[in-house]
């Protein structure tokens, strides 16, 4: 039985429905507007498509469907672009996607509730364009190769959406309004795929970089830390290298994620807020059951918490260990490695002190190993999760070294190595290709989190830090600042939204209190701080360049500016979360 998801399709598009037909297939779905009933038509139905009256849409899946104040939304794929092959296995990027609403006009809508649907779109879109989804047809994405190959379950027969691990399905809330139709929803990914073809000592391989991003506690960068009362994780991704030559094929897992504990981080406009670890939550449990869950999924665990020992950070470094020691599990495995104490006057070379500390624990943890038949030759029986503050910039640079270690040994042992031959070359071409893979796959974690590209991608890509690469993380620093302080709400706002997270109602703005209604007090707050700074700006130019010569009115009047804006100041700064873009949906009830 094929159940390969269907690719090419048409949408047919009348007043009364819309029609789903894949390609060459006798078969074809009917969607009733407004009402989404959804209902399957093959040969021998009665139904057949439409003749005339339609409008036609070429698609290349179909994601689902959401609920939004003017009533169901379809939600497809419109656009994709080739990334490269697994197991002859097409992999493709996300490119292009739309909403298609299944109610005809917004009639029944007063202007406020046109206005609140656009944000809802606006919402929808936003999470839509940030790069990267991806998804096959044929192949499971979801999965790494070891659960695709010890799995015992009815494997291919559920198709792709059924067999799916889905901590990493991200338009699962969107299939919710859709029956089980196998070959018609299409899961997707989102986080980074690379597939290179490469060359070594003669051998080809295909070197390939599958990072998955979990819908568990997903959010943006400071409005989503730690872990929440089910021992879900912030910004927890499973990252797998996977190396496939003419006879076998090997897999190596790691996973990052939020150190696993109630704390935050809230914005305040001040640079960096300082991390605050709650008081009155029980840390215990909720880290009890992350991990009984990842001891589970993973095996053991080598724990590599590389945030600084002294400073805000602190406070998280002894609280982490503290509780790792109270779990007493003997599958867990802690190592802090203060990375910027260690690390400081751009001595990267200090990390092979961290690699030799966890070395022995590599070579027991292992690799997934299999031929093409099935055939499976050894196990991973462990994996390491590292973490920094925001699971970024440092731990991206620990797991690519991770990474290259396990790589050369299985090069090795794979015959690939010559004789004696331990590393790679470090001025092959290969050796550049994997710098700048996990250079990428660092700046787009770090753009789906955080909103900007990674720091210290410069030591990724060449191997040392450069003035250049410290110039650019300001850059990038100064840019996360701007977008985790005044745009972050409405992008965490979507990623809920996205994942099915918050209902709508389509009586908002009518019956029902719209979440966007604005806040009177707020908005007159920063009405008049604003305002009051525009005139300040004003008033000190007028008074340095409107006198001819400067006396002391000139000095009383520069007095009494400084003491309004000493009061301004004084003012923004009691009231200075009022100006941060804070979250505005509420969780699903």
């Amino acid at each position: 039985m094929d159940l390969r998801i269907f690719d090419d399709m048409n949408l047919y598009i009348t007043p009364d429905r819309f029609y789903i037909q894949p390609c060459n297939v006798e078969e074809f779905l009917i969607i009733e507007r407004p009402s989404g009933k959804v209902s399957l038509h093959t040969a021998e139905s009665k139904e057949t498509l439409p003749i005339l009256g339609y409008e036609l849409r070429k698609i290349c899946g179909l994601l689902g469907m959401i609920r939004l104040i003017s009533g169901l939304h379809l939600v497809v794929v419109t656009h994709r672009v080739f990334v490269g092959l697994i197991y002859d296995e097409p992999i493709w990027q996300m490119a292009g996607a739309d909403l298609i609403p299944l109610t005809a006009t917004l009639t029944h809508l007063n202007e406020a509730q046109k206005e609140q649907n656009a944000i809802y779109l606006s919402m929808m879109h936003q999470v839509l364009a940030t790069p990267c989804f991806y998804f096959s047809y044929g192949a499971d994405l979801t999965n790494t190769l070891q659960r695709i190959g010890t799995n015992t379950g009815d494997g291919d027969t559920r198709g792709l959406l059924m067999q799916s691990d889905k901590r990493f399905v991200w338009n699962i809330g969107l299939v919710e309004q859709l029956p089980m139709l196998p070959r018609y929803i299409l899961p997707i990914i989102h986080g980074f795929v690379s597939i290179k073809d490469v060359t070594i000592n003669g051998h080809t391989i295909s070197w390939i970089l599958i990072s998955r991003r979990s819908v568990r506690n997903a959010g943006t960068r400071l409005f989503c830390r730690g872990i929440n009362s089910d021992g879900d994780v912030a910004n927890f991704v499973e990252t797998e290298q996977i190396v496939i030559t003419e006879h076998d094929c090997v897999s190596f897992v790691q996973t990052r994620g939020s150190i696993p504990l109630f704390w935050n981080q809230t914005p305040n406009l001040q640079y960096k807020p300082r991390p605050q670890l709650a008081t009155r939550m029980d840390h215990m449990i909720a880290c009890t059951r992350h991990f009984d869950e990842q001891c589970k999924r993973y095996g053991a665990q080598g724990l590599i918490n590389l945030i600084d020992h002294k400073g805000a950070e602190e406070v998280l470094e002894k609280a982490y260990e503290a509780t790792v020691k109270a779990l007493a599990n003997p599958l867990l495995t802690y190592v802090s490695f203060d990375f910027h104490k260690e690390c400081k006057k751009m001595r990267y070379d200090r990390l092979s002190l961290l690699m030799s500390q966890i070395a022995s624990q590599q070579e027991n943890f292992g690799i997934f190993h299999t031929d093409h038949n099935g055939q499976v030759y050894s196990l991973q029986k462990g994996v390491f999760r590292t973490n920094c503050i925001d699971c970024l910039d440092r731990t991206n640079v620990v797991q690519s070294l991770i990474a290259k270690r396990s790589l050369e040994q299985t090069l090795k042992l794979l015959g690939i190595f010559k004789p004696g031959q331990k590393h790679i070359d470090p001025d092959s071409q290969f050796e550049a290709t994997f710098k700048e893979v996990w250079a990428d796959n660092a700046d787009l974690i770090s753009v789906q989190y955080s909103g900007t590209g990674a720091l210290k991608t410069d030591f990724t890509r060449t191997g040392k830090r450069t003035v250049q690469g410290l110039f650019r993380d300001g850059l990038n620093s100064l840019t996360r600042y701007v977008k985790n302080n005044f745009q972050d709400g409405f992008r965490q706002d979507s990623i809920k939204l996205f994942l099915g997270l918050h209902n709508v109602r389509e009586d908002e703005g009518s019956v029902s209190p719209s979440p966007f209604a604005p806040d009177a007090t707020v908005d007159m707050r920063k009405r008049m701080c604003m305002t009051t700074v525009l005139f300040e700006v004003a008033v000190f130019f007028v008074i340095l360049l409107y006198p001819t010569e400067y006396s002391a009115k000139t000095g009383y009047m520069l007095l009494g500016w400084g003491v309004m804006f000493a009061l301004t100041e004084r003012f923004f700064r009691k009231h200075r979360q009022d100006f941060v873009d804070w979250p505005k949906l509420n969780s699903k009830k």
